[in-house]
């Protein structure tokens, strides 16, 4: 029978899972922001050769200009953020997490045989750890 094994603490997983829809709104802002001014193209002097979103993007999704709405949004939701991520921080220096995120001396070899595995240059698996799998399934420390 199939054991599913948690890699990561619960904490770590909210974390994340808060990210997701607060990530989502922030680039919805941006675009709402973006959209109030097109002032973003490629090209030289008043030559533009493409610009990201043409009018004809803006007639067919009747976009109006909302910059203040976007800003609002934009602002808000850059401190639900950014206070997510200095609680991640905080967690993962007081629950010892961060060690999983340092390299240690034994990280750039493993790197380097992963690497070589890849690209079918070695045939042997690399060394399994926390965040390998052993024979298709998740294995714990």
């Amino acid at each position: 029978m199939k054991k599913m094994v948690k890699k990561h603490p619960l904490a770590i997983r909210w974390f994340h899972w808060v990210n997701f829809p607060v990530l989502g709104v922030m680039i919805w802002s941006g675009l709402l922001i973006y959209w109030a001014n097109d002032v973003y193209k490629i090209g030289f002097g008043n030559k533009t050769l493409v610009k990201f979103f043409p009018q004809s993007v803006y007639q067919a999704l009747h976009l109006e200009r909302h910059l203040a709405e976007g800003m609002a949004y934009h602002f808000v939701f850059m401190w639900l953020f950014f206070l997510n991520g200095i609680a991640y921080v905080l967690y993962t220096i007081f629950s010892g997490e961060w060690r999983y995120l340092v390299p240690n001396r034994h990280s750039f070899k493993e790197a380097w045989q992963v690497f070589l595995h890849d690209l079918h240059l070695r045939k042997e698996k690399p060394a399994q750890g926390k965040y390998m799998r052993h024979n298709g399934w998740p294995i714990q420390l």
